[in-house]
């Protein structure tokens, strides 16, 4: 079977976005921009406490490169795992060379990061590439928490389809409608700020 994209929709950062006197005022605006997802593994924030438990990365690590630490371009909303995993590695002294051969990272609003990062249907991250393989690495794509994150995304998906035929009289249809509303409620748990 062919690998699956690593995200399903590439995060698409505004250009539109008002100048802030710090990085953290932004976060709202990453949020929404990165559909509340981290833009390098694409688990959803709650898994990680919502807006509040996510991090903002400096793409080009703003302990390198001070004048980009409150440039919007420059920020990725990210889970606390890719945040630290990265942290301040970057492959040389120019802040637009984000990889050097088979060292660094691409942008994850970038249209390549797919070409370098996909999903078993499983759900496991893959590196497609030698420069897929540093990143994979660097930021622990390989922790089945990110598997079960996305898995759970998926079941949710089925269920809220099988869900809407809950209006049929047939015993186990009901029967699993109780079972994925109970579900949901245990989510909902999960997704509380």
């Amino acid at each position: 079977m062919m690998p699956l994209p690593i995200k399903a929709t590439r995060p698409i950062r505004r250009t539109t976005i008002q100048k802030k006197s710090r990085y953290s005022l932004y976060k709202p605006e990453l949020r929404e921009d990165f559909i509340s997802k981290c833009g390098y593994c694409d688990t959803p924030d709650y898994y990680s406490g919502g807006r509040t438990g996510f991090h903002i990365d400096h793409f080009a690590p703003k302990s390198k490169f001070d004048l980009l630490k409150n440039e919007y371009n420059n920020l990725v909303y990210c889970c606390p795992i890719c945040n630290l995993g990265k942290s301040d590695d970057w492959p040389g002294d120019n802040p637009n060379t984000s990889f050097m051969g088979d060292i660094g990272y691409i942008d994850p609003c970038s249209e390549i990061y797919n070409e370098h990062l996909a999903r078993n249907q499983d759900g496991t991250i893959l590196a497609l590439t030698p420069l897929g393989s540093y990143i994979h690495k660097r930021l622990k794509l390989n922790l089945r928490r990110r598997q079960i994150c996305w898995l759970m995304e998926r079941m949710e998906d089925q269920l809220t389809r099988l869900a809407k035929l809950g209006g049929r009289d047939d015993a186990e249809i009901k029967a699993l409608c109780e079972l994925t509303i109970e579900y949901f409620k245990y989510a909902g748990f999960l997704k509380r700020e």
